[in-house]
């Protein structure tokens, strides 16, 4: 079973998961490209018992978005974490793919999602299933 490890940008939190994974998901909701300040996030989705905060938990901050989804970063250097997104991934944490520090083709986003609310200039993979 491969194992892959991220972190938060100081490195104060660190986190592992296994495989496998629910999805890789590219996003382009107004949600995302908020709490991420990007044109789109992309996320790797994994079962919550295959993923363990390594070190850094007493520095990770929670900020509630609604009722079943958060965000949780470092407060050091406010980098993402993990998400939890109850309305679309119940019992899964949702990690920030650019976290991650040993990328391999298992990885690649899977799907693309609210489409729609993409930023004019961003161009859609045509190899990457659109599910919006």
């Amino acid at each position: 079973m491969s194992k892959f490890e991220g972190s938060c940008h100081c490195g104060a939190v660190t986190w592992a998961f296994s495989l496998p994974i629910k999805t890789v998901v590219k996003c382009h909701c107004n949600n995302c490209r908020k709490l991420q300040g990007s044109d789109y996030s992309s996320w790797v989705v994994v079962p919550q018992s295959q993923f363990e905060v390594l070190s850094g938990q007493d520095v990770v901050s929670l900020y509630k978005a609604n009722e079943t989804s958060s965000k949780s970063f470092c407060s050091t250097c406010g980098s993402a974490a993990y998400l939890v997104n109850g309305k679309h991934f119940p019992g899964n944490f949702v990690l920030p793919l650019g976290a991650v520090n040993n990328y391999t083709n298992e990885l690649a986003p899977q799907i693309q999602v609210y489409t729609t609310d993409k930023a004019p200039w961003v161009n859609l993979h045509e190899d990457e299933p659109v599910f919006s």
